[in-house]
């Protein structure tokens, strides 16, 4: 496999994680199932509101790169930020007591697997030149 196919793959998966990401944002009923919300209020809403259109401008900017993945690799560094900030957030929640760990840990198994193509679609090159050097 080579970086081009990689990235393309990360890309791939990317925006069809973040596309789906969007449902329990829109529809209280899935936030609900998926994390035990169950009082959506007007803040709630307006923060979820928000959290979509920003989930879907990166489900854009993905489906971007993956058109020109050489070229717009770096859009593979940036998502590995922002899927780190995500974690974040979930495992502050978790502390806090708003979210049970147990709803978030399909996620969390998600995004490592995710940062972990991710970061290996960027690094690539890194990757491979002790083997080729040998």
């Amino acid at each position: 496999m080579n970086q081009e196919r990689l990235l393309r793959m990360a890309f791939a998966l990317g925006a069809v994680t973040d596309a789906v990401a969007v449902v329990p944002m829109l529809f209280p009923r899935m936030a609900a199932l998926l994390w035990g919300f169950d009082d959506p209020t007007g803040a709630y809403r307006f923060a979820m509101g928000y959290a979509a259109s920003l989930m879907l401008g990166w489900t854009g900017l993905l489906i971007w790169a993956y058109q020109r993945p050489h070229e717009r690799r770096f859009v593979a560094a940036l998502t590995v930020v922002v899927i780190y900030g995500l974690a974040l957030t979930e495992i502050a929640a978790v502390l806090a007591g708003h979210i049970a760990a147990w709803r978030m840990a399909p996620t969390w198994i998600l995004q490592v697997a995710l940062l972990g193509l991710f970061a290996a679609a960027y690094h690539y090159p890194r990757l491979i030149a002790p083997r080729a050097a040998s």
